[in-house]
């Protein structure tokens, strides 16, 4: 089982304790600002689809806790999913009162050593919906540049930001 520490966080596969901290998101007017609407039953099956990846991949998004009381700060880590065309590096901070404390970006850390080092990837990308300045910030924050768009399978247009090859 994958688990990351950092200074702040410790980053631990999803589990059922994690859940309402990710349905508070997906049914947040921030989510809702990103076109990300969900309603419980649904943020409940995105959440499934997170630790099924796990074992349909063997990586996946982790949940990246404060070390200081264990709470749910974000989602974090590896995704591929089918009709994906490259891997995919994700991030999600859940509560408002998280963002802009550098949370994403000492995960975003963690999570790309992780992968370049550990899992041995060669290339890396994250997908950003237009109107996402925030994500698209921590990406450039990363060392990643954009690399043109991507046309999703629903047909939306998104940033291609490519993350450097870094090996801890």
């Amino acid at each position: 089982m994958t688990m990351l520490e950092t200074p702040r966080l410790r980053l631990v596969m999803p589990g059922p304790s994690h859940v309402a901290a990710h349905e508070g998101f997906l049914t947040s007017d921030r989510a809702a600002a990103l076109g990300w609407t969900a309603m419980p039953h649904e943020a409940w099956r995105t959440f499934a689809a997170y630790v099924g990846h796990h074992g349909l991949c063997g990586f996946g998004p982790l949940v990246a806790e404060a070390r200081e009381d264990g709470r749910p700060v974000g989602m974090f880590g590896p995704w591929l999913p089918l009709g994906q065309p490259e891997p995919e590096i994700i991030w999600t901070v859940f509560a408002a009162a998280d963002e802009g404390k550098g949370y994403g970006m000492e995960a975003g850390r963690a999570v790309l050593a992780h992968v370049f080092g550990t899992l041995g990837w060669d290339t890396a990308v994250s997908y950003i919906a237009f109107g996402n300045d925030r994500s698209a910030a921590l990406a450039v924050r990363l060392g990643a540049a954009q690399d043109g768009t991507w046309i999703t399978p629903r047909g939306t247009e998104v940033r291609v930001f490519r993350h450097p090859k870094v090996v801890a």
